[in-house]
């Protein structure tokens, strides 16, 4: 398989599929919503044409690179992002599902490290990630991160649903793993019972 890996390659690639399909430079420009003169320098192989256009060329003939597999850091910041808009639309148990999917798929992946993902809009949850990626990194010999920081106040994301018994409460923090309960975060739920952490 032929791999686009220079401006040259790309030019080629878009030449060989316009005159495939029969098209003039003039009518692929037409086609994308540049112009003719663009067009004659993508094919040509100009290192100096604007990357976004040419994608806009590209796409247009239906030319398409495969992304690279995710990264675990690309995993935890998609799930920052995903949490920061269930929480601004008051889902707390959809955000808290979608932390521990990510902690499964980044145990799965055994990370040597993982930087700070974006900020999810709640104290609670940029800490349970922080939790969840220190938890996930004990599986690999590796420093734990230095961010995120430990709630003040002891956080239950059960409450949410339900409202809990001494007895319950106790369990939770009995069962809760150390790096969770190092954020003041107690967790005792099938999810990390899955992630053996």
């Amino acid at each position: 398989m032929e791999t686009i890996d220079s401006a040259q390659t790309l030019g080629q690639a878009i030449r060989g599929t316009r005159i495939e399909r029969g098209l003039s430079q003039q009518a692929l420009a037409e086609l994308s919503g540049l112009s003719r003169k663009y067009i004659g320098d993508l094919e040509m192989g100009k290192e100096s044409v604007e990357l976004g256009a040419a994608l806009k060329v590209a796409a247009a003939m239906d030319i398409v690179w495969n992304a690279p597999a995710p990264t675990p850091q690309t995993i935890l910041d998609h799930a920052a992002r995903a949490i920061a808009l269930e929480v601004a639309n008051g889902d707390s148990q959809f955000a808290l599902q979608l932390a521990m999917d990510c902690f499964l798929q980044l145990k799965s992946m055994n990370p040597s490290r993982l930087k700070k993902p974006p900020a999810t809009g709640s104290l609670r949850f940029d800490a349970l990630l922080a939790a969840g990626a220190r938890a996930v990194l004990d599986q690999h010999p590796s420093t734990p991160p230095r961010w995120g920081s430990k709630l003040s106040e002891p956080w239950f994301p059960a409450d949410d649903v339900m409202e809990l018994t001494d007895e319950f409460r106790a369990l939770t923090i009995r069962r809760t793993p150390r790096r969770f309960a190092e954020f003041n975060i107690f967790l005792k739920d099938n999810s990390l019972e899955r992630l053996c952490i």
